[in-house]
């Protein structure tokens, strides 16, 4: 099992921006209800706490 390396840095009292090695991210939210997008052009919405989350690709291309 290797390192990992992220970094977070707070934006105000909801917003957080995320780096790691391979990608990153800004999250939106607070207890209730949390969405991040990252440069992967992927969205997720989630519960906190619950385990309910979903997952969705922004690439724009219908099928």
């Amino acid at each position: 099992m290797g390192f990992k390396f992220t970094k977070s840095i707070k934006l105000g009292k909801f917003f957080k921006f995320n780096v790691n090695k391979k990608s990153k991210s800004i999250s939106v939210g607070g207890k209730k209800l949390k969405v991040t997008v990252n440069d992967k052009k992927k969205l997720t919405a989630s519960l906190p706490g619950t385990g309910i989350s979903y997952d969705t690709k922004l690439d724009g291309k219908k099928k």
